[in-house]
């Protein structure tokens, strides 16, 4: 009997082994391709086009000029709709925007009142020349999410249209689709409007006057 068991035991070791080598191999062939695919990628970016293609991508140019028209001083004026058919609610405040990083980005911060309580946020705008589009951040003391959107300018040159993806915690909604507008009315007056655009006809919930101090 222990002869018989001991046979039996020889016998799985044997075909576990056997296994082993079989999947070890099976793993060595799955990781060629990866292998070869990595050195394909390395040899790319190692090629001097691919660098130069890289390199056009990092200089600014007549989009990111645009977002400079936005840099300086400003008095502010907000105005929210809680209810479209209500008037909205209203208050003051100022912002500071600077070309940053050697003038690939618009960094804003503002300062000022939201529903009576003190208010900081901070934005980023840039145009990504890679994704030929803008792209925009904002952060603020009244959530604790990083709000991105992307977006074009119109054929009149003026208005900047984003749309982008927040939470919106009053309602439970996740990933709520909305739309926003920079309009460039002047050299020293600019709007930034929020609009609510999945139920039925879009309507403003959100707005910022601009005017130059």
């Amino acid at each position: 009997m222990r002869t018989k068991s001991v046979a039996v035991l020889a016998s799985l070791a044997a075909i576990g082994g056997a296994g082993l080598t079989s999947l070890a191999t099976s793993i060595q062939r799955a990781d060629d391709p990866g292998k070869e695919l990595a050195e394909q990628k390395i040899a790319r970016m190692s090629d001097p086009a691919a660098q130069e293609a890289w390199m056009k991508t990092i200089e600014p140019g007549l989009a990111h000029e645009f977002l400079a028209t936005f840099a300086g001083e400003w008095n502010i004026t907000t105005r929210m709709w809680l209810d479209p058919s209500d008037p909205p609610q209203e208050s003051k405040g100022t912002s500071t925007a600077t070309m940053v990083f050697g003038g690939r980005y618009l960094k804003e911060e503002m300062n000022g009142e939201f529903f009576g309580e003190p208010f900081e946020g901070m934005g980023m705008s840039g145009y990504d020349n890679n994704r030929q589009l803008f792209v925009s951040t904002w952060c603020d003391s009244m959530g604790t999410g990083i709000f991105t959107s992307y977006g074009s300018i119109d054929e009149s040159g003026k208005v900047l249209t984003y749309i982008g993806t927040m939470d919106e915690p009053m309602s439970g909604e996740i990933g709520k689709a909305v739309k926003m507008t920079l309009t460039r009315n002047d050299e020293d007056h600019h709007t930034f409007s929020m609009y609510e655009i999945l139920y039925g006809d879009p309507f403003k919930v959100f707005e910022i006057e601009y005017s130059r101090k």
